[in-house]
């Protein structure tokens, strides 16, 4: 096996139990209620800001690049939805 490829799935395993942590969900519960809604808004500058970065690079005309970045938009907007949601139901308690 390559090290490459053996360095990414080691990598990937370590994300992944770190997002079960329970130091993360501590960290992501503080990061909301510091955030709050601004996190909605810091995600919608990222996808706006990818968007712009593959119009630009590829030109306007190109109009067919455009639809490349769909499913990390559909991702960012579900995401979205979701620490809004959280962030509703925190501000409720």
């Amino acid at each position: 096996m390559d090290t490459k490829i053996l360095i990414a799935i080691i990598l990937i395993i370590v994300a992944i139990t770190l997002a079960y942590s329970p130091f993360y969900k501590k960290y992501q519960l503080f990061y909301l209620n510091k955030v709050g809604y601004w996190d909605i808004l810091i995600q919608f500058l990222v996808i706006a800001g990818i968007n712009l970065f593959i119009g630009l690079k590829y030109s306007l005309g190109a109009l067919f690049l455009l639809i490349v970045p769909v499913p990390l938009d559909i991702i960012f907007l579900i995401s979205m939805i979701y620490s809004y949601l959280k962030i509703r139901k925190m501000k409720r308690k």
